[in-house]
């Protein structure tokens, strides 16, 4: 993610610098333990090769969803990510 984009996203989240960075220090803690389990078909990866294709509309939710928590809106947290889980198995049925 470019420093404009995650400045824009603070910002409509009225983030302070402090917040933002425990946002991304979240978001990361969560990928980590993704990729600690991730499939034996993808052991040969290091973390950077597998968080550098990650889709720009996932890490937008996580940073939403991550930001708001940290923003003091929990339960808004939680809706948005319930939607996003909905959302992808209405486009990816046999994904569920």
């Amino acid at each position: 993610m470019d420093d404009e984009t995650l400045h824009a996203w603070s910002k409509l989240l009225a983030l302070t610098e402090e917040q933002t960075a425990t946002t991304l220090q979240e978001i990361e803690k969560t990928l980590r333990i993704g990729y600690a389990h991730r499939p034996t078909s993808l052991r040969h990866l290091s973390f950077e090769e597998l968080v550098a294709d990650m889709d720009v509309d996932e890490l937008a939710l996580m940073f939403l969803a991550t930001g708001l928590r940290q923003a003091g809106h929990p339960d808004a947290a939680d809706t948005v990510e319930l939607r996003g889980i909905a959302a992808r198995l209405q486009a990816h049925p046999e994904s569920g």
